[in-house]
């Protein structure tokens, strides 16, 4: 009887377990810095055949844009993203989609040692800053 109360105990445990666990997600990074290395940029990818972007984070100069609530910043939305392999463009929208906050335009360089992407950032208005980064 111990055995079966035992072995019973170890079934509802493994199944209260497994619908309490949470599927991991694989992911990269691309991440950036301006000329001057004064400024940051993250973008959190996950993996598979087309790239998907999970989050991103920039902080330029008192900038702070985000699309994550719990990072500190100006929390905005991801308009749109696309890469055909050379160029990697991501659309960031205020949070009523109702203006474009910032663009970032990558080239992809191809190395064997470590991927290379360079481009710019611009924010509303200001004028595009370049920015090198590394990354998938």
């Amino acid at each position: 009887m111990r055995k079966q109360t035992a072995l019973l105990a170890s079934f509802t445990a493994a199944a209260l377990a497994a619908t309490l666990a949470t599927p991991a997600r694989a992911t990269v990074s691309i991440t950036c810095t301006d000329l001057k290395f004064d400024s940051s940029i993250e973008i959190v990818l996950g993996a598979g055949p087309v790239p998907n972007v999970l989050s991103v984070r920039v902080a330029m100069g008192d900038q702070e844009l985000t699309t994550e609530a719990a990072f500190p910043g100006e929390v905005v939305s991801k308009a749109q993203d696309f890469d055909d392999g050379e160029l990697f463009r991501i659309d960031l929208m205020d949070q009523q989609a109702t203006r474009r906050v910032a663009a970032i335009r990558l080239l992809y360089a191809d190395h064997e040692s470590m991927p290379i992407r360079i481009g710019f950032i611009q924010i509303e208005e200001d004028p595009p800053v370049g920015i090198t980064c590394e990354g998938p």
